[in-house]
């Protein structure tokens, strides 16, 4: 709902600028925020504020970017993770605060694992993401920013028993209290519970046969989750320009419900993750000196004994673990050109524990980083940017060790250690057109499979350890048009883009509705993007994003090749718009619509089109507010489906349900109240 850059500052990331004395002053995008205007990147920046309902959550806010597509396995607080541009899950890494929560695509980040109420806004870069993130992914690159948080006390209530408590606090740290050095402290918690037992429609699994299909209750759906996120951050404008600590917790604790025609009553899955972060950033008049190091940790137990999920009785435990550090240093060489070198590297670590024997596998470590030379370089009185990138991708695969009960070696097509060149190149053209600004991406990238790809075992989803690195090209054109005397009151962007991975890991199901990643040789998707943002008129705001996007599958196999991608649609198309008088009364309304999409790779399980619809209205003052929402205003939950779509002779209608994943149905309408106070 929010114009594009509309929270953004006037200096991008290498944007130069100078003081009074004619120093060159290297601007910090990743703390400023990207501004859609001034780089090459496709990025969509969406504030969180009063605009978006109180029931929204981040893979919401994801969504409203052009291109991104967002799965869900069933209702409010269930596994969301965002695919951008036809990628899978985990060829988008997910950033807080420029701390990666999944590098190199080391796992499928569940956005709802994230409180959007901790956010000062959601960057989405679909293409050319700043060298800082040390990054080169297949997808794109969804940064979340934390900012200055209002004191603020939330608590919501809702259908299938569902109820949100959060709160946020920011105050002067202990040195300015003092009288030192100014410092702050932020504070933010969130609760969140749900049984989640909607009702959803059953065939059976038997499409052939009506006289089975039924309506029945989501059982063992439920969630019960507690988050907290804390940080202080010192700005001295002597020896260092910015230090902060920054520390994040979450615990969950769900029911593991199974697809829709085996659910599955008992299953249960329990997750604790902590990610510990330090920020520094060095001052400088012509040069910026910035380091981020983290540990991420990540303990699951998963505990199906009675074998309800996979292929027999599971209780499993999963530690995961990676500590990273990224170095960036950016040089203000001359009014025209900012050159900067960026390192990274990282520890990975994975352990199972079959707690039914009481066996645990020896652990599982991998080392990987980057090294990149990138500059920023303007010309023609900064009619013309140029951003090429030089970066190589470096992987040690030889502590990874041999698969279990037996001696065939990990990925024998791969390779124990790889260097591969990830070179990446981004122009920005200002035309001579106020507002105009035509843009264009390319480059390499890379992702090896991460160590649940290869090794995990969690009902449903089994690992594989054939599996080799990703490898691809991107690309893509378009152009960025905003009011001249204001952006925030509207602008216009369109893209074509394009796609060619080798070897891309893609999840398959089976007919047990058990997925395991394999490689395809090669993968092609290509398509058009266009959206429109801004506020046209003193009362209304709004966004819309079109995206048409054609993949193939170019395995050269009868049944799959020239097929069309799984979980990849040809069409999406999303819209909020808000009707507002002040802040006292808001009317908001948001539209979904994904067509022509597959769950298989031989496109025999079309999955209906959806469209959902969400409401909500908000009464109020600058401190106390009241606000109730709609989701899926429509109650869509089933649709008219021709029986088998790859025959013309069989084209019997029939009633199949709608879901965002395969096998598992979504909610229809559900409702959620929220009272707010804010200091």
């Amino acid at each position: 709902m929010h114009a594009e850059g509309a929270e953004a500052a006037p200096l991008a990331e290498g944007k130069k600028g100078e003081d009074a004395g004619g120093t060159v002053v290297v601007e910090d995008e990743l703390a400023r925020g990207a501004d859609p205007s001034e780089t090459s990147a496709n990025v969509t920046v969406v504030a969180v504020d009063a605009r978006l309902a109180a029931s929204e959550d981040v893979a919401g806010v994801v969504e409203q970017a052009a291109g991104t597509t967002v799965r869900r396995l069933g209702g409010l607080g269930d596994f969301a993770a965002v695919s951008i541009r036809g990628s899978s899950f985990r060829q988008v890494q997910v950033y807080l605060d420029g701390v990666p929560l999944n590098p190199d695509g080391s796992e499928a980040v569940n956005l709802s694992e994230l409180p959007l109420s901790g956010f000062e806004r959601v960057e989405v870069y679909r293409s050319g993401a700043p060298p800082e993130f040390a990054a080169a992914p297949i997808g794109g690159v969804v940064n979340l920013v934390t900012g200055e948080l209002p004191q603020r006390l939330r608590l919501g209530l809702g259908s299938y028993d569902t109820s949100r408590l959060d709160g946020s606090a920011s105050a002067p740290g202990p040195l300015a209290a003092l009288g030192g050095p100014e410092d702050e402290v932020i504070v933010l918690a969130e609760a969140f519970a749900t049984r989640g037992n909607f009702v959803y429609f059953d065939d059976n699994g038997t499409i052939y046969d009506r006289t089975d299909d039924r309506r029945r209750e989501r059982v063992n759906n439920d969630k019960r989750q507690l988050s907290a996120h804390a940080r202080w951050r010192l700005r001295d404008r002597g020896v260092l320009d910015e230090l902060s600590l920054t520390g994040s917790f979450l615990s969950r604790a769900e029911g593991v419900p199974g697809t829709a025609n085996t659910p599955a009553e008992h299953a249960r899955l329990a997750t604790r993750r902590g990610l510990e972060s330090l920020h520094v950033q060095a001052p400088g008049r012509a040069w910026k000196l910035v380091l981020t190091g983290w540990r991420l940790d990540r303990d699951e137990v998963y505990d199906d004994r009675e074998g309800e999920v996979g292929t027999g009785s599971q209780w499993n435990r999963y530690q995961g673990g990676t500590t990273g550090l990224v170095v960036h240093a950016a040089w203000g060489a001359a009014p025209w050109l900012v050159p900067a070198l960026t390192a990274s590297a990282r520890r990975e670590s994975y352990v199972q524990e079959d707690l039914l024997n009481g066996l645990a596998e020896d652990p599982r470590r991998r080392v990987a980083g980057t090294a990149a030379l990138s500059a920023e370089l303007w010309a023609w009185n900064e009619a013309v940017r140029l951003s090429p990138v030089a970066q190589l991708a470096w992987l040690d695969n030889r502590a990874l060790g041999e698969v279990p009960f037996g001696d065939t070696p990990i990925a024998p097509e791969g390779k124990a250690t790889e260097v591969v060149p990830t070179p990446r190149l981004g122009l920005l053209v200002r035309p001579p057109v106020p507002g105009l600004a035509l843009k264009a991406n390319g480059g390499r990238f890379f992702r090896p499979p991460d160590l649940t790809e290869l090794f995990g075992d969690r009902g449903g989803v089994i690992g594989n350890t054939d599996l080799v690195p990703e490898r691809g090209w991107k690309a893509d054109a378009g152009f960025r048009w905003a009011l001249p005397a204001d952006p925030n009151r509207g602008a216009v962007e369109g893209a074509w883009f394009w796609n060619l991975v080798d070897d891309q890991i893609i999840y398959v199901q089976n007919g047990q509705s058990t997925s395991v990643p394999v490689n395809f040789a090669r993968a092609w998707t290509d398509g058009f993007e266009l959206s429109a943002a801004g506020a046209p008129l003193a009362w209304l705001d709004g966004s819309l994003s079109l995206t048409w996007t054609r993949s193939r599958n170019l395995t050269p196999r009868d049944d799959v090749a020239n097929k069309q991608l799984p979980r990849v649609p040809e069409w999406m198309f999303d819209e909020a718009v808000g009707l507002h008088w002040g802040e006292r009364l808001r009317l908001g309304h948001t539209w979904t619509w994904i067509a022509g999409n597959t769950w298989d790779a031989t496109n025999f399980f079309r999955a209906p089109p959806r469209s959902i619809h969400g409401l909500f209205l908000r009464l109020g003052t600058d401190r106390l507010s009241a606000e109730a929402s709609v989701l899926n205003l429509f109650d869509r939950t089933v649709a008219v489906m021709d029986r088998n779509p790859l025959s013309d002779a069989d084209d019997e209608p029939i009633l199949q349900p709608i879901n965002d994943f395969f096998g598992y149905p979504l909610p229809g309408r559900s409702f959620l109240f929220t009272l707010a106070w804010t200091g």
